[in-house]
């Protein structure tokens, strides 16, 4: 029986890839992990496993990660067990108990797949659990990207069974003898997922449609293409409109309703990292603030980012104390994508034939190979650092920079740029250095774009 047929449509997998196996010791989890071993040579793969005890089940937490570790010592596969407070996590946050989870479970991820030079995060969510989240979003009134639901692929989190129900899931347990543990809290209907899984669902199946299942994942496959389509040009919308580090605020104000929903909704997301608990009502709050023309400061959910606007610019801020940047620097994959977390970017870089003299945004920028002393490197702003602006003759400091551009204070602290180790090129999201300016058309160059990652 194939379950991993998700794996060969959606090509999760490349040669050479180290994959994260994230292993509660569940049926689905166990057999994802079983499957994976089990073919690795076929796609070419390693693995390693993750498993997080959340301590939420005292002792049957404990036992899990027991049953786990032998799981791993019996297929032979290396294992790092990560235990996290969630009860901490919900007082300092103020999230409830199934999102601070959530919240722990995927950074620990992150943290795991970074810490062994990972490129991908394997999860174990099948085509049940996808049309669930389909039906809690309709009942929740959710718009394409809740339609939309579990994605195939999400950045580096790749989930190979989300086009497995169930019930094949267990009977490829059955069909190996495969242990696995199960979470008593699964069946407890207090919590709306469980209610949704024993008791809609079966309700559906029995009196409106026995393939209701299928009939929610081809609607959610329908809807992703959709929202991802839509999703490309709120993005290239969103750069179109960006002056420094905010939004031309009358530029927004005139979008369609449903562009300036999705660039505020795209803004939320990049600095809360999630739209968890981010309504309708909100967005159209903030909407309804521009079209006012006033300048305004509205709190946005968990109180923790706001939305403002100040003369002609607009931007979502997030309010937390301003800490000193964790120094980094690291060299540019060219071409390819190098991820910088410290800053929440991803900076794409491609060879370009025949560049040609263009105006770009301050997203994206062109270099001729033949200016640069060096590699190109990426770091945060470190003290006296200085870059010759994109049409300017002299140096200038990039805080007379950030103050010009009305950059916020605590954007600045996340502010990276792009070095040939002896000037600064770029920097990012914000402008251009003068050396970069392509006078005629040249044979070859760097390409490079700045984008937020995806979310999970």
């Amino acid at each position: 029986m194939d379950i991993l047929s998700a794996a060969s449509r959606y090509r999760m997998f490349q040669p050479g890839d180290l994959v994260v196996c994230a292993v509660s010791g569940g049926p689905d989890s166990v057999a994802m992990l079983h499957a994976l071993h089990t073919r690795a040579s076929e796609f070419g793969i390693s693995l390693h496993i993750a498993h997080i005890n959340h301590g939420l089940r005292g002792e049957q937490s404990n036992i899990d990660e027991v049953f786990t570790g032998k799981l791993a010592q019996q297929f032979g596969i290396p294992i790092t067990t990560t235990r996290v407070d969630v009860p901490c996590i919900m007082r300092e946050t103020g999230m409830g108990e199934e999102e601070a989870a959530r919240e722990a479970r995927y950074k620990v991820f992150q943290e795991t797949c970074t810490n062994l030079g990972a490129s991908k995060i394997a999860v174990g969510h099948t085509a049940d659990d996808r049309a669930e989240s389909v039906l809690l979003n309709i009942i929740r009134g959710a718009g394409t990207a809740g339609l939309g639901s579990i994605r195939p692929i999400r950045g580096s989190i790749v989930r190979p069974l989300i086009e497995t129900t169930r019930d094949d899931v267990m009977a490829y347990i059955e069909e190996h003898g495969l242990p696995f543990r199960i979470d008593e809290t699964n069946a407890d209907i207090r919590y709306a997922r469980n209610r949704v899984r024993h008791e809609l669902i079966p309700l559906l199946k029995e009196h409106f449609n026995p393939r209701v299942i299928d009939s929610l994942t081809r609607l959610a496959d329908i809807t992703l293409a959709e929202d991802k389509l839509l999703d490309e040009q709120t993005r290239s919308v969103t750069r179109s409109l960006l002056m420094g580090g905010a939004l031309d605020a009358g530029l927004v104000a005139q979008l369609p309703i449903a562009v300036r929903r999705r660039v505020i909704r795209a803004e939320i997301e990049r600095h809360k990292r999630n739209l968890i608990n981010v309504s309708l009502e909100q967005v159209d709050r903030v909407i309804a603030a521009l079209e006012s023309g006033l300048d305004f400061t509205i709190t946005l959910p968990s109180g923790r980012l706001v939305a403002c606007m100040s003369g002609c610019d607009f931007a979502i801020l997030r309010l937390e104390p301003v800490r000193a940047p964790v120094p980094f620097e690291r060299m540019l994959i060219i071409p390819g994508t190098t991820e910088i977390p410290e800053s929440c970017l991803l900076i794409r870089a491609e060879i370009v034939e025949s560049a040609q003299p263009v105006k770009l945004p301050p997203t994206r920028i062109i270099i001729d190979p033949s200016i640069l002393a060096g590699p190109l490197r990426v770091r945060n702003i470190r003290p006296g650092d200085r870059i010759t602006p994109f049409g300017m003759a002299g140096t200038k400091k990039l805080q007379d920079v950030f103050v010009d551009k009305k950059i916020h204070r605590r954007e600045r602290t996340h502010a990276v740029v792009v070095t040939d180790g002896e000037k600064i090129l770029w920097i990012v999201g914000v402008l251009a250095s003068e050396s970069t300016r392509i006078a005629g058309p040249i044979r070859s160059a760097m390409a490079l774009s700045a984008e937020a990652p995806e979310t999970q």
